[in-house]
């Protein structure tokens, strides 16, 4: 007898189970729940149709929608952030890049799901941007202290780069002030030389072509040598006593002219003005300053 009390009152748990569950089921599939939500929609910038997206944050309100069991989970939407990348961007002007109503309204069904519906009052979502455009600027030597010269020796020619210019791409709001880079590496230069040298790392959204640099310069060993020479005037030599500093390879090694002189005549004597030719080399000083013609 126990027994088959215990049955029936089983029977009777399971069966106010099952309406409670029916009831539940038939309450949730006929809830409707509307609720304002912010979101963030985050822009990472990018390049689209010639046009730079700069990095932004936006607010969006909007009204979700939803029934049934969709509705239970609402608190889904509390503190969301989308994130957009350049090219998620189908429409674009000159000047701006942007969404309209319907493209934010499919972007957040395609993000949460299209059981939801979403209503959003505005007509069209902007983000910042600006036009690319092309500029040449010249290229700026970091670190040159790093390129030194071996004791007693000195620039013929300093270092010069070839290109010294280059063009680069990008948003006119960053190529403003952005000067193109190489840095200089610890070297000791000898003689006539190159250097192919990598262009630094441009910054992010600037790009260019050029990716090397010829860093091309000429140095020697400074020294002072005395030499005489025989300076003509009018059919006669005159010995003149010169003091030059320069270029080791150009006051030893050559046989080019290495300095002009200019005659005047001064009270009945001849002054001697004397002056380089060469580049590199300075005229120190000369004897005599004046001759008998």
């Amino acid at each position: 007898m126990s027994k088959i009390t215990s049955n029936k009152g089983l029977e009777a748990l399971l069966f106010v189970g099952f309406a409670f569950a029916v009831w539940l089921a038939m309450r949730i599939s006929n809830t409707e729940v509307t609720r304002q939500i912010n979101l963030e929609v985050i822009a990472l910038g990018g390049t689209v149709d010639g046009l730079w997206l700069e990095d932004s944050t936006q607010e969006l309100n909007v009204i979700v929608e939803a029934s049934g069991l969709n509705a239970v989970f609402m608190n889904r939407f509390n503190d969301r952030q989308i994130f957009f990348k350049a090219d998620d961007f189908l429409r674009t002007s000159e000047m701006s890049a942007y969404l309209l109503n319907i493209d934010v309204q499919n972007i957040l069904q395609e993000e949460y799901g299209r059981e939801y519906r979403f209503n959003w009052s505005g007509d069209s979502l902007l983000f910042p941007s600006s036009a690319l455009i092309n500029k040449i600027l010249p290229v700026t030597i970091l670190s040159p202290e790093n390129i030194s010269l071996p004791e007693n020796h000195r620039w013929i020619q300093r270092p010069t780069l070839e290109p010294d210019s280059i063009v680069c791409v990008g948003p006119k709001t960053l190529l403003m002030d952005f000067r193109p880079t190489i840095t200089a590496p610890s070297y000791v230069w000898s003689g006539s030389n190159q250097k192919e040298l990598s262009l630094d790392k441009l910054p992010r959204y600037i790009t260019s072509q050029v990716n090397w640099i010829i860093i091309s310069a000429n140095e020697d060993a400074w020294t002072e040598v005395k030499q005489t020479v025989n300076l003509r005037y009018q059919n006669q030599n005159y010995p003149i006593d010169l003091w030059l500093s320069g270029p080791m390879s150009t006051l030893v090694n050559t046989t080019e002219k290495l300095v002009d002189v200019e005659w005047r005549m001064e009270d009945q004597r001849l002054r001697v003005d004397i002056r380089s030719l060469s580049p590199g080399v300075e005229v120190l000083n000369y004897e005599p300053k004046y001759v008998l013609p």
